[in-house]
This record gives C-alpha cells, sequence and structure tokens, in this order.
C-alpha cells in the first residue's frame, strides 16, 4: 500500500511540477527506466486531462471574471499572437515540461491548438524527450 501510495504522489507530482518529478522519483529510490515511466505517465495523463478540460476551464474563466471592454489590439495580445505565430504548437511543447507547468501547457495547447490532430502526439514526443534528459541530468548528482 505505501508503495502504491508514493507512485501515486509522484505521478500526481508530475503533472504539476514536470521538472523536479525525476529528482523525486529517483530520491524515493526508484530505477533510471522506472523515473522515466512514472514521469511521463503522470505528465501524459496530467496534459490529457487538462487539454481536454481547458475548454470548460477556458469558458469558466471568462465567465468569472468578464472582460471590460478594451482595446482589440494592445500589447499584451500582440505578444500573444507573437508567441504563437513564431513557436506554434511545437514551441508550447518545447517549453511546457520546462518553463510553464503541464497544466499551463495544456489549457495554451487546448485554447490555441484545439482540433489539431497533432497536438497530442507532439507532446508525448516531448514528454519522452524531456523525461529522459532530465532522467539523465538528476541521477549524475542522485545515487539510486
Amino acid at each position: 500500500m505505501l508503495e502504491f501510495t508514493k507512485i501515486v504522489g509522484l505521478l500526481v507530482f508530475s503533472t504539476l511540477k514536470f521538472f523536479f518529478s525525476p529528482s523525486a522519483a529517483l530520491l524515493a529510490g526508484y530505477s533510471f527506466l522506472e523515473t522515466i515511466a512514472i514521469t511521463v505517465i503522470g505528465g501524459y495523463t496530467g496534459f490529457v486531462l487538462f487539454f481536454f478540460a481547458g475548454k470548460f476551464i477556458v469558458a469558466w474563466f471568462h465567465r468569472v471574471f468578464k472582460r471590460k471592454k478594451k482595446k482589440l489590439f494592445n500589447k499584451r495580445n500582440r505578444l500573444i499572437v507573437k508567441i504563437k505565430s513564431k513557436y506554434g504548437l511545437l514551441g508550447i511543447a518545447t517549453l511546457t515540461p520546462l518553463l510553464l507547468s503541464i497544466p499551463v501547457g495544456a489549457l495554451l495547447a487546448s485554447y490555441y491548438f484545439p482540433r489539431a490532430k497533432r497536438t497530442l502526439p507532439i507532446f508525448f514526443v516531448c514528454l519522452v524527450t524531456w523525461s529522459f534528459i532530465l532522467t539523465s541530468f538528476w541521477s549524475l548528482f542522485i545515487d539510486s
């Protein structure tokens, strides 16, 4: 039972703080491959949940925090459009595990790329890649 709760805790941690989850799994005593499996499963499960719930979360947010009338093209809107246009889906997927959290990246992807057939596979590949890189990095400093 203790092992089950440890794994569930690491899965949830991978969903929320993907960058630090490989170090937590290694410190918990899991092997290199187990750490990759735990972080990928947790991160991707969280991404899928937040991606498909994103439409409802954005609708709720707009309903609770009603927008005031403001200019259509302000500095903030131009910046968002510029980032989306310059980096696109691949940029969001690449930056999500490191700079953004899984929920934020999933919400951005569901808002800007809701019908892209490549969204889920691209995020999966990025999560596997980052899991391998981060587990390799953290394993240099942590003896398991």
